[in-house]
């Protein structure tokens, strides 16, 4: 009997504990300025490798800013996207995978939560393989197979890139002394094809349920186009160790 109750007793604290892990579920606004959680800082000059550096060079003295990506409707995907600014953010989460929706350029991610099936990775795309693990009250996420990503401005990518986040629910007070609910994520790029170190990424995001999720509508093959009539070519990192 007592072998009994101590059995149910393990069980209902187990269960208590498995729930008691943040939900990241609802709708979220980036936040930036006063206010917002104080972050450890991010990489702010990008330690590009000796290769890497040259392509970056090449870049920039072929391309200006009026050729940046975004505004040919070139979605950014991870780590660029780390929120999505300026357009809200909406995440479901369940016991297997976490579902985000970005408004922005209307980008997807799934993140597979550890334990629960999923399946094995295909094709590198712009938001790569995600599977996370809870560590206390922070998820680990660990993410690989990215599509490269060559636009030396953006935080460029080549297709070895390794990220790793960690993400953390914090409530601070606003100027009005109302508590304010904050996701953090704390990320960390790998990818020695480009750089000499890991890259740091930080970013928050607001929790905002009055922020509705948008349509959003753009076109790639627009960009495509446009680099053909300048007679540009975009940097090849197939050749990079």
């Amino acid at each position: 009997m007592v072998r009994n109750l101590l059995l149910v007793s393990v069980l209902i604290l187990g269960s208590s504990l498995a729930y008691s892990q943040p939900d990241f579920s609802g709708l979220w606004f980036p936040a930036f300025g006063p206010g917002a959680p104080q972050l450890a800082p991010a990489t702010r000059e990008l330690p590009f490798n000796e290769s890497a550096q040259k392509l970056h060079d090449e870049y920039v003295a072929s391309f200006d800013l009026s050729d940046d990506p975004g505004g040919f409707c070139i979605k950014p995907g991870l780590p660029r996207s780390i929120w999505g600014a300026p357009f809200p953010v909406e995440i479901v989460q369940t016991d297997g995978f976490i579902n985000m929706l970005w408004e922005g350029y209307f980008q997807y991610r799934k993140i597979y939560l550890a334990g629960s099936p999923r399946p094995e990775p295909i094709l590198h795309t712009g938001m790569g393989y995600s599977v996370g693990h809870f560590e206390g009250d922070t998820l680990v996420i660990e993410t690989s197979y990215l599509r490269e990503h060559p636009y030396m401005r953006r935080t460029p990518n080549s297709d070895d890139a390794t990220i790793v986040e960690r993400w953390n629910m914090v409530s601070l007070p606003d100027a009005d002394g109302v508590e304010q609910k904050y996701l953090t994520n704390e990320m960390v790029l790998t990818d020695e094809k480009l750089y000499t170190e890991p890259v740091r990424i930080t970013g928050s995001l607001r929790y905002s349920p009055d922020t509705p999720i948008m349509e959003y509508s753009c076109s790639e093959s627009i960009y495509d186009e446009y680099l053909q009539e300048r007679g540009l070519q975009l940097p090849d990192f197939s050749d990079l160790d």
